[in-house]
């Protein structure tokens, strides 16, 4: 976007930051293209933000540019700020040595946390919560190898999928079992050897007096589990269907 085009007044402008499957910066509902050391800046300050307010430029360029020296990454920090102004002069702020993203710029990452502690939180149904968290499937910036993201993904991935399970037993106990089913449906069909969700599943099916299809998840999860890693399922999960945990013998080490 050409600097004239941000040429109007900067506090009426719309700012939204998208992360979850892949960057995209909008500006008035347009999408604006960035280099990608400046996609990396709004990224970093975007999820940093989630923790602290703001965060010290020194700190911000040697996570950025780990491998050059400090005097090169400072200066490869002042040309990505310098791009981003370009786009859009109320997206970053900075302050005695400190910079942080602009509060008035939306960021999907902040919604969908949001939505997923509203849903730990809350005690009354969250529908539009939950059907948000069901649909967001896509990936913490799919592609980028960035050392500092291995971390805001974990986090993301195991936010969503404990707020789920907590919805799903919330719908058991209100008597919603067909709702909590297929939302841990969804979730399994995701992480099949997550043993909290299998659980909820199958609770869900024994709260339904769905014995059998109780029984036949677990023994689904059984045998997935036990080719995957080798391992049995609990011998609780076993006993809340009425069965023994008997893993079957393990084949013999070929020498």
């Amino acid at each position: 976007m050409p600097v004239s085009a941000c040429a109007s007044d900067a506090s009426d402008q719309k700012l939204a930051i998208s992360l979850l499957g892949g960057f995209a910066l909008r500006v008035d509902a347009k999408h604006v293209a960035l280099p990608q050391h400046s996609r990396r800046v709004l990224a970093y300050l975007s999820l940093d933000k989630i923790a602290e307010p703001d965060c010290d430029r020194g700190v911000l360029a040697e996570r950025l540019w780990p491998d050059s020296s400090v005097e090169r990454s400072r200066s490869s920090l002042r040309t990505a700020l310098w791009r981003i102004r370009q786009a859009g002069p109320a997206l970053v702020q900075g302050e005695g040595g400190r910079l942080r993203l602009a509060d008035r710029v939306a960021v999907d990452v902040h919604e969908f946390r949001r939505n997923a502690e509203q849903m730990l939180t809350e005690q009354r149904d969250c529908p539009r919560e939950r059907a948000r968290l069901l649909a967001r499937t896509n990936d913490l910036l799919p592609g980028w190898d960035e050392t500092w993201l291995l971390l805001a993904r974990e986090q993301l991935r195991q936010l969503r999928l404990h707020a789920l399970e907590v919805d799903a037993r919330r719908l058991s106990r209100q008597g919603r079992y067909l709702e909590a089913i297929d939302v841990m449906l969804a979730v399994v069909a995701e992480e099949p050897l997550r043993e909290s969700a299998q659980t909820a599943l199958i609770e869900a099916h024994l709260c339904e007096s769905n014995v059998v299809e109780a029984r036949r998840q677990l023994g689904i999860f059984a045998e997935l589990l036990w080719s995957q890693l080798g391992i049995w399922p609990s011998p609780e999960l076993f006993g809340r269907v009425g069965m023994v945990a008997t893993p079957p013998a393990r084949p013999p080490i070929s020498r």
